[in-house]
């Protein structure tokens, strides 16, 4: 069986939308699975199973650092993906439980758009196997507030616990993507608040350019995916 993990914390998505959607796009591109969700809230749908989130005090800008609970002792029957809830599957992800096996799998920070090679990692979708970060998990824990204000958020507290530990690995470039820097009108020869149409777009005339190879669109930072028509368009629930 794969795991799926998602962590729905706040008022910031709406598990109707966000979580309903998700676990719908895993039936169509995802076989044989298990969706948990690490939750503050109600989710209301059956056969998913829920974990309640510890309370770490944490400000609504804050809410991300609960990722690093999925990393905590919980029951699972194989290697975890996990999910951020602003992103779309659009194609067969059964390849991401192959990738490496035994490596913590995560992707490149999307700054590898300008940068070829941007040294940090993004925590959109990572793969781990049970009991594999529990010695990252216990040192987060054991000081909590000093790690918040040592780190902006749970991605640089990751890259930084892999900076000088083996075992890491980035997904293939292709297999997950930022819809606004690297799908939307063939990408951007820009980052930042200031990308001008058509100037800054690599493929200005295609509303949106996704290769065979991909299979998870990642909306990081603004806008949500169902703000836009690409993700208005894949809504299935």
């Amino acid at each position: 069986m794969k795991e799926v993990a998602l962590v729905c914390a706040g008022d910031k998505f709406d598990p109707n939308v966000h979580v309903k959607q998700i676990y719908a796009n895993l039936h169509e591109y995802c076989t044989d699975f298990r969706l948990t969700v690490f939750t503050d809230q109600d989710i209301g749908l059956p056969g998913v199973r829920t974990i309640p989130l510890p309370d770490w005090n944490l400000s609504a800008r804050q809410l991300w650092w609960y990722k690093l609970y999925i990393h905590a002792e919980h029951t699972w029957t194989g290697p975890i993906l996990y999910l951020d809830l602003d992103t779309i599957i659009v194609n067969c992800i059964d390849k991401f439980w192959d990738w490496e096996p035994g490596k913590y799998a995560i992707c490149q920070d999307f700054n590898r758009q300008f940068i070829e090679t941007y040294p940090v990692s993004n925590s959109s979708v990572m793969r781990f196997d049970p009991g594999s970060t529990r010695d990252m998990y216990s040192h987060f824990i054991s000081d909590i507030p000093k790690h918040l204000r040592q780190f902006r958020g749970d991605q640089d507290y990751v890259t930084d616990w892999f900076k000088h530990r083996p075992g890491k690995s980035w997904w293939p470039r292709e297999w997950a993507m930022s819809y606004k820097w690297e799908i939307k009108h063939g990408g951007t020869r820009v980052g930042g608040l200031d990308v001008k149409y058509p100037d800054d777009y690599l493929q200005p005339d295609q509303e949106e350019v996704v290769p065979d190879a991909c299979s998870i669109v990642v909306f990081h930072g603004k806008p949500d995916p169902y703000d836009t028509f690409f993700g208005k368009k894949r809504l299935t629930t």
